[in-house]
């Protein structure tokens, strides 16, 4: 009885120890993963820095090219002025009609492209936010396996 009793507790003992093991595995895997989920949020956040940075570059080129197309306009309206003073143009009121066309569809054109650069930025927004997302889902499941060894 005393060497079945003392085989049953060496056996228990064995199976505590592999138990250990495991667990240590297991906690070497699961401080793997938390160094690599550090990894991705460090990357994370030094793309949303650039991405802002890249936004705001943007914001700041359009803005120029608002400035340098308004300059343009004003120049081209005094050319026209000009052209028309020198010719001695009678119907000033066609020759105003067609430049207001002609900014209007210049404007038109301005707000189009700005809706696409709009679009692709929005874009560009909604793939990162997929793509946190994605790793967020990640890091969900491989804490939900480590929760349950």
């Amino acid at each position: 009885m005393q060497f079945c009793i003392g085989q049953l507790w060496s056996m228990h003992h064995k199976e505590k120890e592999d138990k250990i093991r495991e667990n240590l595995k297991l906690g070497e895997e699961n401080f793997k993963i938390i160094g690599e989920k550090r990894k991705m949020e460090e990357e994370l956040r030094f793309f949303k820095v650039d991405f802002a940075k890249m936004v705001t570059n943007k914001e700041e080129a359009i803005n120029q090219l608002g400035s340098a197309r308004l300059a343009i306009s004003d120049l081209k309206e005094k050319i026209e002025k000009k052209k028309l003073a020198d010719h001695g143009c009678t119907n000033l009121h066609q020759v105003l009609r067609a430049k207001a066309e002609k900014e209007r569809d210049q404007l038109v054109l301005e707000r189009d492209q700005l809706k696409q650069e709009k679009k692709k930025l929005e874009y560009i927004i909604f793939y990162m936010i997929k793509q946190n997302h994605g790793y967020k889902d990640k890091v969900k499941k491989l804490k939900e396996i480590c929760d349950e060894f």
